[in-house]
């Protein structure tokens, strides 16, 4: 089974949610198709929650994006991470949900860079999204949970980025703030797409670099998936970053295997990943 860094929903989780949440309205359309079919309301809402946890969780990975890149000698490329600054001016609980989502990764990024000052510069910024999201205790168990670990110093650092998804996904969860969990891993799918493109930009694809390239095709499936969560809930998403993620869903639709992905392809990726992250943080 492969290592998840965002298990955003077990299945024992899954159909507690499921239980605790039979109605939404946005599954109106799935309730009428229901009572045609004799089938009870609570049962289609418990069915459109498993639906949108599923999609969720068979998103990729963005530790598995460090773990091939780790694997990859690319370390001439020097890669620009967001700015810790910015943190403080999110405004929003989405932004800040979104920006927990970027930060994180950023923070693990630095961990698998053995940046350890860095590390631990993005994870403040972590803490601080964290409190204001309402899960500041949640994050510092977990900080306090890994420091208490005899380890080297960036497998306790990968180790945190690993679990404040996780644990910060699972408080989402236990307070129904499925819209918030989505909000962070789009975040993170984002971010880690966009370290992904910059490490390839100048590149030309080679056996050795493939691994990289190959994470990026795959992109074309996981974007369509991302697209079907956000469908779920796309009338509580802004439509700008509705319509700029299903815009990405058609640039990575057009590869039609690795070969063909270009550096002006890569260009126009990485522009349009940078807007998109411009969007969610705003």
């Amino acid at each position: 089974m492969k290592t998840r860094f965002l298990s955003i929903i077990a299945i024992s989780a899954l159909a507690v949610a499921c239980g605790e949440n039979a109605s939404h309205d946005n599954h109106s359309g799935a309730d009428s198709s229901a009572q045609e079919q004799n089938v009870p309301a609570e049962e289609v809402g418990a069915m459109a929650d498993f639906k949108f946890h599923s999609m969720i969780a068979n998103l990729p990975s963005p530790l598995q994006t460090f773990q091939i890149i780790d694997n990859v000698d690319l370390s001439e490329k020097s890669i620009e991470l967001t700015p810790i600054a910015q943190a403080a001016n999110l405004s929003t609980n989405s932004s800040k949900a979104y920006g927990y989502g970027v930060y994180v990764t950023d923070m693990g990024f630095m961990a698998y860079q053995k940046q350890n000052q860095m590390t631990l510069e993005y994870l403040q910024a972590c803490r601080t999204l964290a409190t204001d999201l309402g899960a500041g205790d949640v994050f510092d168990q977990t900080i306090t949970r890994n420091f208490e670990e005899n380890s080297s110093e960036e497998a306790k650092f990968v180790r945190m980025m690993d679990e404040a998804f996780n644990e910060m996904d699972q408080y989402m969860v236990n307070n129904e703030r499925f819209i918030n969990a989505t909000e962070i891993f789009v975040g993170s799918w984002v971010e880690s797409q966009i370290i992904a493109t910059k490490m390839l930009l100048g590149v030309e694809l080679s056996e050795e670099n493939r691994p990289v390239y190959e994470g990026i095709y795959t992109q074309k499936m996981h974007a369509s998936n991302l697209m079907n969560v956000l469908g779920e809930v796309d009338d509580q998403i802004s439509k700008e970053i509705y319509a700029s993620v299903e815009d990405l869903m058609m640039f990575y639709a057009g590869f039609s295997d690795i070969e063909s992905i270009s550096q002006e392809d890569l260009n126009e990726l990485h522009m349009k990943l940078e807007k998109l992250k411009a969007q969610l943080l705003a």
